[in-house]
């Protein structure tokens, strides 16, 4: 006789789908675990977003990360896990970034770098490589962002991610009040001095004809000869310390030269007016981590200060006028 089919009664089934769900549950926080377990012995947070609680409200790294977006392989992430973001510098180019009596850094640059570094909600650690070595790109980790007022040009955006202008140069050029000189072109043949790796130095160099991002107004004096030095502030030490001979005339920016002229108590003058023409941006290392996510916090950064009038303030109080405007 074949026996009756046995029936389970609707208890029965329940208590099963209880004693699943539970096994189900179980694993599910052990993956969980072991998954921290993980994140720990790697050394690093493989998720940004519990971290999100370090950083200051309203903070663009406290915004992004509050996302639970994966950062841990870019720039953005870097900068905000270390609490940090180290910032090339020049300690000697008034009125863009020196360094005042108390050793704090003071300038254009200098406060706008402090700022962008609140807007993320990281603290400031300054370097101070030779601008050659910024303009060369392959920093090798060793700052994050150059905020050194760079011009972008077609050269250096083949090694650095520039962001949205914060302001805008134009070159001019300086020489000494004993000079005869009317015009540019009466300097034909005469030395430049400008720091290396300028735009100021490519210009006396060879001019910016053919440039696609730097307009040029006036060409180099023909036939000029080039001096440099690592900075563009040696120019005016060297002349200052009796090296006359050095150079005939030096390029920069006019706010520079204006407080050249303001230190030297008026042995320079401006000749003429502005050479060329240029956007002066942030610049991000091509070569390093992922730079896309800081590159959009950076121009997001970069629009706000422009809409509010921190970048028009700061270029008012440093320079005297309002240069972030085209």
């Amino acid at each position: 006789m074949i026996p009756p089919t046995v029936k389970r009664s609707s208890v029965g089934r329940r208590a099963e789908s209880e004693v699943m769900m539970m096994r189900i549950k179980s694993t599910f926080l052990a993956l969980i675990a072991g998954a921290a377990i993980v994140a720990a012995a790697c050394g690093g947070s493989a998720t940004p977003s519990s971290s999100a609680a370090r950083f200051p409200d309203g903070s663009y790294c406290a915004k992004s990360l509050a996302l639970g977006e994966d950062f841990t392989k870019t720039l953005l992430w870097k900068v905000c896990d270390a609490g940090k973001i180290v910032i090339s510098t020049d300690p000697a180019y008034p009125p863009y970034s020196s360094l005042d009596a108390s050793g704090e850094y003071v300038g254009f640059d200098s406060d706008t770098a402090r700022e962008v570094a609140k807007r993320l909600g990281v603290t400031v650690e300054w370097a101070t490589p030779d601008w050659s070595a910024i303009t060369a790109g392959n920093w090798g980790g060793r700052w994050d962002l150059s905020v050194g007022s760079m011009t972008q040009t077609d050269d250096r955006a083949l090694v650095v991610d520039f962001v949205d202008p914060y302001f805008y140069e134009s070159g001019y050029v300086i020489v000494p009040v004993t000079s005869t000189a009317a015009t540019v072109a009466d300097l034909a043949g005469k030395t430049g001095c400008a720091g290396e790796s300028t735009t100021h130095s490519t210009w006396i160099e060879k001019g910016y004809a053919d440039s696609a991002t730097v307009v040029q107004f006036n060409a180099p004096p023909v036939g000029a000869k080039l001096k440099t030095y690592k900075t563009d502030h040696m120019c005016i030490e060297a002349y200052l310390s009796g090296r006359t001979n050095d150079w005939d005339f030096m390029a920069q920016s006019k706010e520079f030269l204006e407080a050249a002229i303001t230190e030297s108590n008026g042995k320079f003058k401006i000749l003429g007016e502005a050479n060329f023409a240029g956007q002066i941006s942030f610049a991000l290392d091509k070569s390093g981590p992922s730079d896309a996510s800081m590159l959009a916090a950076l121009n997001e950064i970069v629009a706000a200060m422009h809409e509010d009038g921190t970048l028009s303030g700061f270029s008012t109080k440093n320079l005297g006028r309002d240069v972030t405007k085209p």
